[in-house]
């Protein structure tokens, strides 16, 4: 093994204990989000305890295969703190509120099971007081993930529903649970049918628009915002 590679290897290991420290994680929690970070993308990961503590101490001759999924569970957690950190320091000065938020994404093509633990989101107190007349428990936060509402909602867009408005007197973009799972459609009331039908249809061509019966729909509430990374 070289210099530098031996001094690129020590370098990642300090570099991992520091940011663990900082955490406040053992070596076993490390190894658990690690792990847990290689299970999302199909990698059954056998990585201990020991393993990391054994990096750590410089008995590594060169960087592990693992070590992708250590340097994502580690930014991760410390992009999350971060974030919480800002969501404090706004809620400390007043400018915003917390609006809960839909923990997993909601599909445009293949729904989304909402499943997991309740999360927030913060969000300008301007814009939900003012410009959406809402109260932050009046919202849901919702992150979309799909094409079949491209180009109006594209993937990764963040949207806000407002859970008071559920009535199909005029059409519109609703958040949905669609018997599957989350998802986003525009709806439009059949008049004339009974039992009653409406209409769920997808912006991108591709899907075809279907029918359903109201009953079999369960509507969360109507899109009123939306935001989209540049």
């Amino acid at each position: 093994m070289s210099k530098a590679t031996s001094n690129f290897v020590e370098t990642a290991a300090q570099d991992m204990r520091k940011r663990r420290g900082n955490l406040g994680w053992s070596t076993a929690t490390l190894a658990e989000k690690a792990r847990a970070v290689a299970e999302l993308y199909g990698d059954d990961l056998k990585l201990s305890q020991q393993a990391i503590s054994q990096f750590e101490q410089g008995n590594a001759k060169r960087m592990p295969s693992w070590m992708r999924y250590v340097e994502q569970a580690l930014n991760d957690a410390i992009n999350e703190s971060i974030r919480q950190a800002q969501h404090e320091d706004f809620e400390r000065a007043g400018s915003a509120v917390f609006v809960e938020a839909l923990p997993t994404y909601v599909g445009a093509g293949g729904g989304g099971t909402g499943e997991g633990e309740v999360e927030r989101a913060t969000f300008s107190k301007a814009l939900v007081e003012y410009e959406l007349r809402a109260k932050p428990e009046d919202l849901l936060a919702i992150q979309i993930e799909g094409n079949s509402m491209s180009p109006d909602f594209q993937s990764g867009d963040q949207l806000l529903v407002d859970k008071r408005k559920t009535s199909l007197a005029q059409p519109g973009a609703f958040c949905l649970w669609d018997g599957d799972g989350y998802v986003v459609k525009y709806l439009e009331k059949i008049h004339d049918t009974e039992p009653q039908k409406i209409r769920v249809i997808s912006r991108n061509e591709i899907y075809r628009t279907v029918e359903r019966l109201a009953e079999e729909v369960q509507i969360l509430g109507r899109v009123v915002w939306f935001a989209r990374r540049v």
